[in-house]
């Protein structure tokens, strides 16, 4: 409780001083346009991967879960400007077909971070094609989502994990929930935008309750105010600060309360000890080193730096600072140093009955011929690049993070997606 009283007091003083002085009112976002993107040429390398990308029924199979918000999004968004090839146009259809079914399912049937991530993308394609047919799913989604959540004391803390929250953390998971809300309040709207935001500015408070706190960064020996990954961890990690600061940049926009523009600048500052390389700009991910038995600054993931160049520039968005999006091209350079070959065999290690023949892969249950592709690799580990041996190598769904990442980057230049 002491972190949410130091919190409103530091809020309480940046209120006084905007009195008469910095007129919420007066804020039209984005506040600024950003220069030109130096990263066509990764945009459109992703664009010619992603049709390597093994993909059934909807389904991205090399994903992590990500693919139904990520995937769909970004093939949504380039619909709308025009720019999808025949089998980019197929795997549009057939993943918002199963977007669909993913939120119609129970919650216990499957994974529920995929339901969350295909609710975020059936609001993206709301807002992209204009077609509100979807609507009434989502809403009939977030309502039963809200019942569990509400169960819970609106922070996922939970015995039963799912494997997202044992991952990345109660927090980060809780706050991507908020960012469903604030995402359906911001692009969908209408009779129930006004109640999606506020709960999103609930679930944003019941963070802060449960896990706003000094935290240190052992490598640097320094300490923070930030988001700890859950009541009992005292470690600084990048995930669920990315998370929150998303979700203040999201808050701030719609609300124009410049509190949840101060805490997002706060959140940036909070992490900088975990900024392992300027240029290009690399931050750690701790929360993947004890898998691979590193130390807690050894490790980026391409996820993690995926969603730090968002949060960047939806920072950049509400601020119009020109650090933040020079930051995010910074980190886009970063993973541009990520690309490297993959092959089918070497992501999908499972055994399938009877076994494949040599030269197949087991993928999901089907014998495969094998082949292999380029891509951004999964992770940077000790300066190295990822190895098949390390466990996760090769991750489609973080690949669309990317691109998603980069088509956001060009709307703020006001380029085509």
């Amino acid at each position: 409780m002491l972190a949410r009283v130091c919190l409103v007091g530091v809020l309480s003083v940046v209120g006084i001083l905007c009195v008469g002085a910095c007129s919420d009112d007066e804020v039209t976002l984005p506040v600024a346009t950003a220069p030109a993107s130096r990263h066509a040429a990764l945009r459109d390398e992703l664009a010619a991967d992603a049709h390597g990308f093994s993909f059934r029924d909807g389904d991205w199979l090399e994903d992590l879960g990500d693919a139904p918000f990520f995937g769909l999004a970004t093939l949504a968004r380039r619909q709308a400007a025009g720019t999808l090839d025949d089998d980019e146009r197929a795997r549009l259809d057939a993943s918002l077909a199963r977007a669909r079914l993913l939120v119609e399912q129970g919650f216990l049937d499957g994974d529920l971070q995929e339901k969350v991530m295909a609710a975020l993308g059936l609001i993206e394609h709301v807002s992209a094609s204009g077609d509100r047919s979807d609507v009434a799913r989502i809403d009939d989604f977030l309502d039963r989502l809200n019942g569990i959540v509400s169960a819970l004391g609106d922070y996922l803390d939970v015995p039963d994990q799912s494997w997202a929250v044992k991952t990345y953390g109660p927090t980060a998971v809780t706050a991507l929930v908020a960012l469903v809300h604030a995402q359906y309040a911001l692009y969908v709207g209408g009779d129930r935008g006004d109640e999606r935001r506020d709960r999103a500015k609930a679930l944003d408070r019941s963070i802060i309750d449960h896990a706003f706190a000094e935290i240190s960064d052992a490598p640097s020996a320094r300490v923070v105010r930030a988001y700890a990954s859950g009541p009992d961890d005292a470690a600084l990690d990048l995930y669920p600060n990315v998370a929150m600061l998303m979700l203040k940049a999201r808050l701030f926009r719609l609300t124009k309360d410049e509190g949840y523009r101060v805490e997002a600048r706060a959140i940036y500052a909070a992490i900088q000890p975990l900024k392992t390389s300027d240029v290009p700009a690399r931050y750690a991910s701790p929360y993947a080193a004890t898998g691979l038995g590193v130390g807690p600054h050894d490790v980026a993931t391409l996820s993690s730096q995926n969603y730090l160049a968002l949060a960047l520039l939806l920072l950049f968005e509400i601020t119009g600072e020109q650090r933040f999006v020079d930051e995010a091209d910074r980190v886009f350079d970063a993973l541009e140093a990520m690309r490297g070959p993959w092959c089918l065999a070497q992501v999908h290690t499972e055994a399938c009955t009877p076994p494949c023949a040599s030269g197949s892969a087991c993928v999901v249950s089907e014998c495969t011929p094998d082949h292999c592709a380029s891509g951004l690799l999964h992770h940077v580990v000790q300066g190295r690049l990822a190895e098949p041996s390390d466990g996760t190598f090769f991750c489609s769904g973080c690949n669309l993070q990317t691109a998603y990442a980069l088509g956001y980057r060009r709307m703020l230049s006001a380029e085509v997606w």
